[in-house]
């Protein structure tokens, strides 16, 4: 199958037109092309194109073309590579795929559906009182409806010489770019952070031919995620595979030599650990700068409701940017539902009835860490009191490298960790996040789905019954719960 044909950059004259400006006054404009707005930009253009199509099937015309004219959607991207998937950069970074196949829609997409793409472009500033952009080519653009969707950049920890050159940071495809750089010269790099981002990087780096080691400050890595057993044998896979753990390490001073080039990276406990770069991995930081300086509400990032407005009149924001109820969100899953939330918003701004709020749920985390697969779901971490009242079951094949913990409490599941087999993540996130009651198949809960499912639906519907879990159905929850990148971790 040929590799779609790439969203690269379809940047619109520097002088706008009168007619694109009336265009664009009338209609929504989306700062930021990554994977919230890119998102939000086709799946707009396709309801109100289907909007259109029902419209005049149904024999409903009209002599006013501006009338029967969808809104303009512009898509604005500060980077010159539009759209793409920033959770398959670590294949790219190991050499399992190409850039090519990242991105999340066909140039031809945003063309279809009349999506005007400005990329390499940035907004200075937002003028709410005229509704009107600044542009950093000195263009001016107004706008209907604006949505923020800038999301977030990669977190720095402003150690000593953290400005230094070796210094790097893992989020976008110019960082693959210099990366992988080191690897093909077989340097030495030190990976601070052991969250979901930092063990990828420094898999996938070590199967290019750089030598790696992950500096993680807790007890072990994952440990957000997974429960000690689960991390330890995830850490004994890692070390056979050739990437160096130092775990409860404490970073202090990043050493460099007399041209500011990385030499290596001093910890609390007196020991210098040689490198030639150092990746920091250590969450994420919502991009807010740009609202702040707009006068938009921001507090650890930008403030909406459920329905994804902003303080502000006719703008609102999603994604990684934007902060609900005091919760970030970090997560594709979560940005995913944003979107969706805020489509209902811009389909039907009359009809409040039609919206779908953002309701916060638990997110599971499913994903694969240079090919060995983790789950975990639900609570997983608990204190002396809170442990005394919770069952653990617990399932460990040592030849197939499996290892299953459930947590229960009061006949319901409230937590899972499976390591190796990972297919029945979705069965149990059900019956969390459900809080069904599982003690008619609670001795054989550990066996998954197979063994329970005919039992839990001949409960009496009083115990509401969970629906059986299609292969479709797991297979779309897991692709959504595989867009696990770390959570977002802010001072």
């Amino acid at each position: 199958m040929p590799a779609p044909e790439t969203a690269s950059p379809t940047i619109l004259s520097s002088a706008i037109n009168a007619q694109e400006h009336n265009d664009s006054a009338n209609g929504v404009v989306i700062i930021g092309a990554g994977m919230a707005g890119s998102r939000l930009a086709i799946k707009l253009a396709t309801v109100w194109q289907q909007n259109d199509s029902n419209t005049h099937s149904n024999g409903h015309h009209s002599n006013n073309t501006q009338e029967n004219k969808a809104p303009k959607i512009t898509l604005i991207s500060k980077e010159s590579e539009v759209g793409y998937n920033r959770i398959m950069l670590s294949p790219v970074l190991a050499g399992e795929t190409s850039f090519e196949d990242t991105y999340l829609y066909d140039k031809g997409d945003y063309e279809r559906l009349g999506i005007h793409v400005l990329a390499a472009v940035g907004v200075d500033k937002i003028d709410t009182n005229n509704q009107q952009l600044s542009l950093d080519n000195g263009d001016c653009l107004s706008y209907g409806k604006l949505v923020i969707a800038t999301g977030s950049t990669a977190r720095v920890i402003p150690f000593p010489n953290h400005q230094a050159k070796g210094v790097h940071v893992f989020r976008d495809v110019a960082d693959v770019d210099l990366l992988s750089e080191y690897a093909k010269q077989g340097k030495t790099g030190l990976v601070i952070g052991g969250g979901v981002l930092g063990l990828e990087a420094a898999c996938a780096l070590s199967s290019q031919g750089a030598a790696m080691t992950v500096i993680h400050v807790d007890d072990y890595v994952l440990n957000r995620q997974l429960d000690l057993p689960a991390a330890l044998m995830l850490q004994e896979e890692l070390v056979r595979r050739g990437v160096g753990l130092e775990v409860s390490a404490a970073s202090t001073t990043i050493e460099v030599n007399d041209a500011d080039e990385v030499v290596g990276l001093s910890l609390k406990d007196g020991r210098t650990l040689a490198a030639d770069f150092i990746v920091m991995a250590v969450g994420i930081i919502p991009n807010t700068q740009l609202a702040a300086d707009s006068g938009i509400e921001v507090n650890r990032a930008i403030v909406v409701d459920e329905n994804m407005h902003t303080c502000c009149p006719n703008i609102y924001a999603i994604g990684e940017c934007v902060e609900i109820n005091d919760e970030l969100f970090g997560m594709v899953s979560s940005v995913n539902q944003h979107v969706d939330s805020l489509i209902q918003v811009l389909t039907h701004p009359a009809v409040e009835s039609n919206w779908s709020p953002f309701v916060s749920v638990p997110l599971a985390l499913k994903l694969k860490v240079s090919g060995i697969a983790v789950f975990s779901s639900g609570q997983i971490e608990f204190d002396d009191e809170e442990l005394a009242v919770v069952e653990q079951i617990v399932y460990r094949h040592i030849e197939d490298n499996q290892y299953h913990c459930l947590f229960v409490k009061a006949d319901h599941l409230i937590g899972a960790v499976l390591y190796g087999e990972t297919g029945d993540g979705t069965f149990y996130s059900k019956l969390i996040n459900e809080q069904i009651d599982i003690s008619s198949v609670k001795q054989d809960l550990i066996f998954g789905a197979a063994y329970c499912q005919s039992k839990l639906e001949n409960q009496d519907s009083d115990n509401a019954a969970i629906s059986p879990v299609s292969t479709g159905e797991q297979t779309a929850v897991a692709q959504q719960e595989t867009a696990a990148l770390q959570t977002i971790a802010c001072a």
